[in-house]
């Protein structure tokens, strides 16, 4: 008799183990998430990864709260500011509840960089490609930047938007997904 409780329990612990198992297995599929305080952290991260060779003068933030050599938080209070300076449209500016730039400060053209916080991580998506429309219809003074490229951080939890000159390009997509790896994910690349 003891030797047959012996054996249940033996079996009910490897029943559990197994299920454990699978557990592990769901969560090793997951996106990994990279702990960061705010959108201009996002940008931050990147740029402080760059040598001083890579880097250009950047302006972050809005017009406001200007912030020079790094990112800056944009205000949501002025969608059609937004807009303009970060290229989300009107209607989308709903979707997040904090957003960062980080411009180059002679010419947008050259890099332009802008981190937003979605409410919901699963519009990830739908405002990747409503960013995509709105920066490739845009009619630019000094030709249409040389790529576009929008990415997720933290399964949608972020999603950052660039565009510029394809060495200021190539530069930031080597150092985000060095800093974010598995965390980043392309959403949108036009060259």
């Amino acid at each position: 008799m003891i030797m047959s409780m012996v054996l249940v329990l033996a079996l009910a612990g490897c029943g559990a183990g197994t299920e454990g198992d699978a557990n592990a297995s769901e969560n090793q599929n997951a996106v990994p998430r990279v702990e960061v305080a705010d959108s201009a952290e996002v940008l931050n991260k990147v740029w402080d990864t760059y040598g001083d060779e890579e880097k250009f003068f950047v302006m972050g933030g809005d017009f406001d709260n200007p912030v020079e050599n790094a990112a800056g938080i944009f205000s949501m209070e002025n969608a059609e500011n937004m807009t303009y300076s970060l290229y989300i449209p009107e209607d989308c500016v709903e979707l997040v509840d904090e957003a960062a730039s980080m411009i180059h400060a002679m010419n947008a053209n050259t890099f332009t960089g802008a981190a937003f916080h979605l409410k919901n991580a699963e519009d990830a998506g739908v405002l990747a490609e409503a960013l995509r429309e709105n920066i490739a219809s845009t009619q630019w003074l000094c030709g249409f930047p040389d790529k576009m490229a929008i990415y997720s951080i933290n399964g949608g939890e972020y999603v950052v938007s660039t565009f510029g000159k394809n060495e200021a390009m190539d530069t930031f997509k080597t150092k985000l997904l060095e800093v974010y790896g598995e965390s980043a994910a392309l959403l949108v690349e036009v060259r």
